[in-house]
């Protein structure tokens, strides 16, 4: 059994400080023991038919909610809910790093911020969205709204979150994200690699970035670089995505993004 006194938010942050989806087995249940310190038997996961993975993911959802819980939760919950689409994570923008977006007719970012996060970069993040993505959402918790609101554009949709006594996360859209009128066709390109631009539009290689995105914008309409900006980030996250989809009941939350990335067999990584 675990120890009643424990701090279950400070033992779920060392826990996520200690782990690590490469692990083996064996050196993840020795973290756990190590971490805990004598508040957990070392018989526990027999005694409650548990894996010592399945246990750490299921301890971070319910007791440390960072990034990678909501993140997760937040694409069983709400992402999922609808089809057709491809999901991205972390892809740079400008000076900031988006947490996901959403590719399908309509391109949409979402910023996470948790009770953890701050708001001081959310202003200049706003900027880089705006500047890149149609619809752009924040995600926060329902007690930290008040602090965030003040930060972000009217056009910024929010969803807000907050969680059960049993762990659930619970998901409100609170208000609907409005077109931004603020998309730059240098903003997107700049978010592509140089081989997404000779590919998607046809540039030589053997020039810098700089003067291939010129280039494009001389000889395309913003419309149509918004087109084909969607299309490049729809066909180069697919196959991601769509492991992700295919595997999804066999990867734990807290790994959705090492898998996503990584395109590794969960059955052989688990092992």
């Amino acid at each position: 059994m675990i120890s009643k006194k424990i701090d279950c938010f400070e033992y779920g942050q060392l826990l996520f400080e200690n782990y690590s989806t490469v692990l083996s087995n064996e050196n993840v249940e020795d973290r756990i023991i190590n971490t805990f310190n004598g508040n957990i038997e070392p018989d526990y996961f027999k005694e409650n038919n548990i894996t010592p993975r399945v246990f750490i993911n299921e301890f971070l959802l319910r007791y440390y909610p960072n990034e990678t819980s909501i993140k997760s939760t937040f694409i069983n919950n709400v992402l999922l809910k609808s089809t057709n689409h491809v999901t991205v994570f972390e892809l740079k923008v400008g000076n900031s790093r988006l947490d996901l977006c959403k590719i399908n007719g309509i391109s949409t970012a979402f910023e996470i911020k948790t009770e953890l996060d701050t708001s001081v970069r959310l202003e200049h993040q706003m900027e880089d969205y705006f500047k890149t993505f149609e619809k752009v959402y924040l995600i926060c918790s329902e007690s930290n709204i008040d602090k965030m609101i003040d930060k972000i554009p009217k056009e910024c949709g929010i969803y807000t979150y907050y969680s059960t006594k049993t762990g659930r996360y619970i998901f409100k859209k609170k208000r609907s994200a409005i077109k931004s009128s603020q998309i730059s066709s240098y903003s997107q390109l700049s978010s592509l690699t140089k081989k997404d631009l000779q590919v998607y539009f046809k540039c030589k290689y053997d020039i810098d970035k700089d003067s291939m995105i010129e280039m494009i914008i001389n000889s395309n309409t913003n419309k149509e670089i918004n087109k084909i900006f969607k299309l490049c980030l729809k066909n180069k996250y697919l196959k991601k995505w769509e492991f992700l989809l295919e595997n999804k009941s066999d990867i734990l939350e807290i790994d959705y993004q090492w898998f996503y990335k990584n395109l590794l067999s969960p059955e052989i990584v688990y092992q």
